[in-house]
C-alpha cells in the first residue's frame, strides 16, 4: 500500500518517512474491537472516539472508493471506513503538523486495509488555486467524511492549549469551509457526511441547501428517552431527493448504562449505520 502525499502538501519529508513526533507522548488505542490500533496523544491534542466511529459507521463508501477525509486528527474515522470495508483509497487533510505525522504512521501500520493512503498537511479551508496545489482537486472523492471542532468562540471559551484549540474551536468563517471544500472535491452523486453536536443541527441544515440533496439526519442519543445529543448529518451532491430524519439511535442501556446492542455492533464489530444514500 503506497503511501503518497501530493508532493505540493506541506511537511511532505515526515508524511513520507512515517516518523512519529519525538516530544508527543503517545497512546495506542483499539478500535473497532481490535480491528484498527491507532496511535493518538496521551494528552495536550484532540483524542479519537465514538464520535469517529459513528461517522465512519455511516460513510457508504465501498472497496475501491476515495474517500477524503476533512480535519481528519489521527485518521480514525477514515481508517475505521477501511477496516470495515477493505480496499479504500483515503485522503487525510489535517492542519497540525504532528497530528498528520501520527495519521501517516497510523495508514502505514494499517495499510492491509486500504489500497492507497495520501496524507495532506494543510488547512481544510483552502480556496481555489491554493487548495488545488494542497492536493485537494476537483471532483477527486466518491465519498467525504468530517468531524469539524464543535465549538464557537462567541459561544465557549477557547483552550489555552494552540493544539487543542485548533482541533476544538471553529474559525470566525465557522463550518463553511468544510462544506464549500467538500462540495468541491466530490464527483456527482458522491456523499459528504459530517458528525457534529446536535444543538449545530438547523445550522449545518442551511450549510447543506444548495450544495447536496438527499439530505438525511441520523441521531444518536446517550440513552433511551434522552434527547440527541449527536448528529451525522449526510448529503449527496446534485441529488433533488427529499430531506429524510431518521430514528434516534440509543448508544447505553438507561439502567445498566452499558452500550447498547447496536452500539456493540457498531463500536465492536464495525457494523454500518445504512443512512439510505
Amino acid at each position: 500500500m503506497p503511501l503518497s502525499p501530493h508532493p505540493l502538501a506541506t511537511n511532505a519529508e515526515t508524511l513520507t518517512q512515517t516518523h512519529l513526533p519525538p516530544a508527543l507522548s503517545l497512546s495506542e488505542d483499539e478500535f473497532l474491537g481490535g480491528k484498527i490500533c491507532l496511535y493518538q496523544p496521551q494528552k495536550g491534542h484532540h483524542r479519537s472516539g465514538t464520535d469517529a466511529v459513528l461517522l465512519a459507521a455511516c460513510s457508504p463508501a465501498k472497496a475501491g472508493h476515495l474517500v477524503v477525509d476533512l480535519g481528519s486528527g489521527v485518521g480514525a474515522a477514515g481508517l475505521c471506513v477501511a477496516a470495515r470495508v477493505g480496499g479504500l483509497n483515503l485522503v487525510a487533510v489535517e492542519i497540525d503538523k504532528d497530528i498528520a505525522a501520527i495519521a501517516a504512521a497510523n495508514m502505514k501500520r494499517c495499510a492491509h486495509h486500504l489500497a492507497s493512503a495520501t496524507v495532506l498537511n494543510c488547512d481544510v479551508a483552502l480556496r481555489g488555486e491554493p487548495r488545488k496545489q494542497a492536493g485537494l482537486t476537483e471532483n477527486m472523492a466518491d465519498h467525504v467524511i468530517a468531524n469539524p471542532p464543535y465549538y464557537r468562540p462567541e459561544k465557549f471559551q477557547t483552550s489555552p492549549n494552540e493544539a487543542r484549540a485548533t482541533a476544538h474551536m471553529l474559525t470566525h468563517e465557522g463550518m463553511d469551509p468544510w462544506f464549500r471544500t467538500a462540495v468541491s472535491v466530490l464527483k456527482t452523486g458522491g456523499t459528504f457526511s459530517l458528525v457534529q453536536r446536535a444543538d449545530e443541527l438547523p445550522e449545518l441544515l442551511r450549510l447543506m441547501q444548495g450544495r447536496f440533496g438527499g439530505i438525511t439526519v441520523q441521531p444518536f442519543a446517550a440513552k433511551e428517552g434522552e434527547a440527541a445529543h449527536r448528529v451525522v448529518i449526510q448529503g449527496k451532491k446534485q441529488s433533488r431527493a427529499p430531506f429524510r430524519l431518521l430514528p434516534t439511535i440509543v448508544l447505553h442501556d438507561r439502567l445498566s448504562g452499558k452500550p447498547s446492542a447496536r452500539s456493540e455492533a457498531i463500536h465492536r464489530h464495525g457494523a454500518a449505520v445504512d443512512l439510505g444514500l
